[in-house]
């Protein structure tokens, strides 16, 4: 538990605030009139408050949210604060890497293509497989990296389809909705036609 003057002292220092969201959807629900409803699903959602309390110096925390679409509609699975590596001066989610530059308030992010990002494959120019800068951020910036692929079930050989959504925001406020009611500033798409 944390004392009040610690906890008054990580209120006021700047937060890399991460939220990770899959969306997994299969065959049955691949086209209309699902489709629509996963178009229109928010791209952004609350924080948990005891995301706030938590000291960096352990790890650093992202909101981790994972929600299946099928004929019902929308459910979510996971839904909880995860940490990353301590000290680490890179992390990766999903296909996304992080980077932190010289500082703590400014970082590069990167798509890099790897098996785990499903098909179809994305290559570069030079047909290697894909690693772009997205963009980078610095205080109060707020970006989203949204990809997505189809994969397949290794038990079944069915397949089954994801979209992955990164929202980052540097920041001092501790608002549970900055996700939300904050203006997006950057973002990046590797959004591929899923047959």
């Amino acid at each position: 538990m944390l004392d009040s003057k610690k906890h008054k002292r990580l209120m006021k220092k700047e937060r890399f605030l991460l939220q990770f969201i899959t969306l997994r959807w299969e065959k049955e629900v691949r086209g209309a009139p699902y489709a629509a409803v996963r178009n229109q699903m928010e791209k952004a959602l609350s924080l948990p408050e005891n995301l706030f309390s938590y000291d960096t110096d352990y790890g650093q925390p992202y909101h981790k949210v994972v929600m299946l679409h099928n004929k019902k509609g929308l459910e979510t699975v996971q839904d909880q604060v995860v940490r990353l590596n301590p000290g680490a001066d890179k992390w990766k989610l999903g296909c996304i890497e992080i980077d932190k530059k010289g500082s703590e308030s400014e970082y590069d992010v990167t798509f890099t293509y790897s098996q785990e990002c499903g098909k179809p494959a994305r290559y570069d120019s030079k047909n290697h497989a894909l690693t772009e800068r997205a963009f980078g951020l610095t205080s109060n910036e707020y970006g989203r990296v949204l990809y997505n692929g189809r994969h397949l079930y290794s038990d079944t050989g069915e397949w089954y389809y994801e979209l992955n959504i990164l929202n980052m925001l540097l920041t001092k406020q501790s608002c549970s909705k900055i996700f939300i009611d904050h203006e997006l500033v950057k973002e990046y798409k590797q959004i591929a036609i899923l047959y």
